[in-house]
């Protein structure tokens, strides 16, 4: 497991972090806000007959938004549910352990989805006797995955994830927030080497729909309307 800290003073600019494990992140984008527009309906229907539901929440941060989603989908379930956050950042998978109100259905680890080596995730499924999850959060990761990975790697990602789940619950952010995040590590005098040679650009939300239906065989079965943000939360089966 690779652990990746955010050595950018994020005191002079908490904005130009390089893999997007904002400090300060509910702060402006809150748990709330976004669950206001998750469907309410896709929470009972499942692949499996286990008597668990198991969710991975990819770049959970400091955990809030994993508790909430926890207590909202223990509203529609009458099964067992278990989480496991992932996150890039020790510090922030550090606070979302010491504030688990739920310590026996949800689980954080540092882990950085793109290293090789995900015996971790294998770990988990292994120790529930399951080889996939029901459910899985990407919530505003995708921009995150395409500055750092370029095209190819946010393919690699969305293959992997649509590989491992039975529902896939995306937030892609749309171009402009590329722009800002590239503005904003410019002037804290860094940069995302890959920036300059990505393909999916404008229009990269719905290239990422059109990749996950045609290329990975997700079949999208929900779109909400936009959050405050101007992103809006797709469901898909895959």
């Amino acid at each position: 497991m690779q652990e990746q800290q955010e050595v950018t003073t994020q005191k002079e600019d908490p904005g130009a972090v390089l893999f997007g494990n904002f400090i300060n992140y509910y702060q402006f984008n809150t748990p709330e806000e976004r669950l206001s527009v998750f469907p309410s309906h896709l929470w009972n229907n499942w692949k499996s007959q286990d008597e668990k539901i198991l969710i991975l929440d990819v770049g959970c941060n400091a955990g809030d938004f994993t508790q909430l989603f926890y207590k909202f989908i223990s509203k529609y379930s009458t099964r067992d549910i278990y989480i496991l956050g992932i996150d890039i950042d020790s510090s922030l998978i550090e606070r979302a352990s010491e504030n688990n109100a739920f310590e026996k259905n949800i689980t954080y680890l540092c882990l950085d989805i793109m290293e090789g080596n995900k015996e971790e995730l294998s770990d988990y499924l292994a120790f529930h006797n399951r080889e996939n999850f029901d459910v899985t959060l990407c919530l505003s990761i995708t921009m995150w995955i395409h500055l750092n990975h370029g095209d190819n790697g946010l393919r690699s990602f969305l293959k992997q994830l649509s590989s491992l789940t039975d529902i896939l619950v995306t937030e892609p952010q749309p171009w402009k927030c590329y722009q800002t995040a590239v503005r904003r590590m410019t002037k804290a005098k860094r940069k995302f080497p890959l920036f300059k040679d990505l393909q999916w650009r404008t229009g990269v939300d719905a290239t990422i729909n059109d990749f996950l239906e045609m290329e990975c065989q997700s079949k999208k079965v929900f779109e909400s309307t936009e959050t405050k943000w101007k992103r809006k939360i797709y469901c898909y089966r895959c």
